[in-house]
């Protein structure tokens, strides 16, 4: 690339006297004549063959060069600098992926924020102060995953503490640089300890006694502060809206709710010109999520709430086998039944995909294994793990067996280059993602994988095997959903359909028969 800016050394540039290894930002020791580095240059070494002739493989932007061991010195000022780098960068997403070897078609573009993003994201929503979910976030990032999704009410703020010790730790040790991990987090649900700041905060909208919602521009700050402060950062490369619809639990009407995410963005944009953080965008339901919980947003009505010149650049929202219609229906408002307010409008609207990416959003999506359908008890779970959340799951064991059978197949997995067992083997947590993350305009899945045996279960077929052709992905989650919403439209009818004695409870006892 003729394009590509060098990373310039200071002048009393300081080395450590050791042999180069793969991850180390090297310079030359004596300026050269030829070759790619010239005197003054940091380049990433990023292979190394162990042969005798010109070992190291060493970039510097677009490109490359090989170098003796002999050539070359660790350059410790420059390893410290990107350490504490305070956001992400192209160079440095791009590279870090590289480095970890992830197969054609696992590096992706993050849309046009110039970043560039593992297929699988790393979900913090139930990360805990705990070795093995430090351990599982630690592995996850050496295997190649970039992206970390927090949010303050994650585990009380624990989740946002323990990140940022994993993080501090793993810069320390120069297994990662700041520059390589993207970073997000996100600002609106009130609870925990969070509530003892919430006197006197304009537009704190009260859901009940235990749970506030609030985006206005005075808890945005002070509540990003707190972020940056457990996270033991400078910035965050993503603030995302956390549910700003879900005020309208509160009585805030949506009108009101535009106004103020209007309000929120303008105060984000403070915040991306102070470097507190480098982007931002929304994390919300688009689609109603069942009759009780009909509250979403229109995307052409929130792009009308943004500045010129802005820097929204990301939406996060559920997809999975049981919530897949934003893959395929026209997005428009609708009624708390799903359906369209314009019917007519509908049939030629593009999809929430389709329309992210007319005005250059990234998609991201979350809840891939929680399926919801309607108003059932509890979700639907996609992973053949028995656990703890296997109790508030519809789906029994058999029919996770089922559906993983029928994803094997369909997409051929156990043939090359996937190689995965026969029929069910249980694994459908690891298929379910590989599927997802391989359908069209989904830039990357978030993934909750607090455990080594959640991570190792995988991320090695999703990094290490291409995607999914996408036609075959979207065939996939076509079927499944059909096989999903079959058996559920079938069971709502009956008294008990054999996976649960206590199907479709009415709303107001569905919470108090669970406890």
């Amino acid at each position: 690339n003729p394009h590509a800016s060098p990373v310039l050394a200071p002048a009393s540039q300081a080395t450590i006297d050791r042999t180069p290894q793969v991850g180390d930002h090297v310079q030359l020791r004596v300026p050269k004549p030829s070759g790619l580095l010239k005197d003054g240059d940091v380049g990433l070494v990023v292979a190394d063959d162990g042969s005798d002739c010109v070992p190291l493989k060493v970039s510097l932007g677009e490109r490359y060069d090989y170098y003796e061991y002999s050539d070359v010195m660790v350059s410790a000022a420059s390893a410290s600098s990107n350490s504490s780098s305070s956001s992400a960068t192209p160079e440095g997403t791009k590279s870090f992926l590289v480095r970890k070897k992830l197969v054609q078609g696992n590096l992706r573009a993050l849309g046009e924020t110039g970043l560039f993003i593992s297929p699988v994201g790393f979900g913090c929503h139930r990360l805990e102060d705990t070795d093995s979910h430090k351990g599982a976030l630690e592995l996850a990032i050496s295997l190649g995953c970039n992206f970390v999704d927090l949010a303050p009410n994650y585990t009380d703020g624990e989740a946002e503490k323990v990140a940022g010790e994993v993080l501090q730790k793993m810069m320390q040790q120069r297994k990662v640089a700041r520059e390589e991990i993207i970073v997000a987090t996100k600002v609106g649900n009130v609870l925990g300890q969070q509530m003892k700041f919430v006197q006197g905060v304009p537009n704190m909208a009260k859901i009940n006694e235990s749970l506030y919602h609030c985006i206005s521009p005075a808890w945005i700050q002070q509540e990003l502060t707190r972020s940056l402060e457990r996270l033991q950062l400078n910035s965050v490369d993503c603030l995302l809206l956390h549910c700003p619809e879900y005020q309208s639990k509160a009585g805030v009407d949506m009108t009101e709710i535009y106004s103020r995410i209007r309000d929120a963005f303008e105060h984000l944009e403070s915040e991306v010109a102070k470097g507190r953080i480098a982007m931002y965008g929304l994390s919300a339901a688009f689609m109603p999520l069942r009759p009780t919980d009909a509250q979403h947003l229109d995307l052409s009505m929130v792009m009308k709430q943004l500045p010129e010149n802005h820097h929204f650049r990301i939406l996060q929202f559920p997809l999975n086998f049981a919530e897949a219609d934003a893959m395929w229906v026209g997005h428009v408002p609708r009624k708390a039944d799903g359906s369209a307010v314009d019917s007519k409008s509908a049939v030629e609207a593009p999809t929430l995909f389709e329309a992210a990416r007319n005005y250059g959003l990234a998609t991201l999506i979350n809840r891939p294994l929680d399926g919801i359908y309607k108003e059932s008890h509890g979700v639907l779970r996609f992973s053949s793990l028995d656990c703890d959340v296997r109790s508030f799951s519809e789906l029994q064991l058999d029919n996770c067996d089922a559906i993983e059978e029928k994803i094997t197949n369909l997409c051929q997995l156990s043939s090359p280059p996937f190689n995965t067992d026969d029929g069910a083997s249980g694994h459908l947590a690891g298929k379910t993602v590989k599927v997802l993350a391989s359908l069209p305009g989904v830039d990357c899945v978030l993934l909750g994988m607090r455990q080594p045996q959640y991570v190792l279960g995988t991320v090695p077929l999703l990094f290490a095997t291409p995607p999914v052709h996408s036609e075959v992905a979207l065939k996939t989650l076509r079927a499944i959903n059909n096989t999903v919403c079959m058996w559920f439209a079938t069971a709502i009818h009956e008294a008990d359909h054999g996976t649960s004695k206590h199907w479709r409870l009415p709303v107001n006892e569905k919470y108090s028969a669970a406890h």
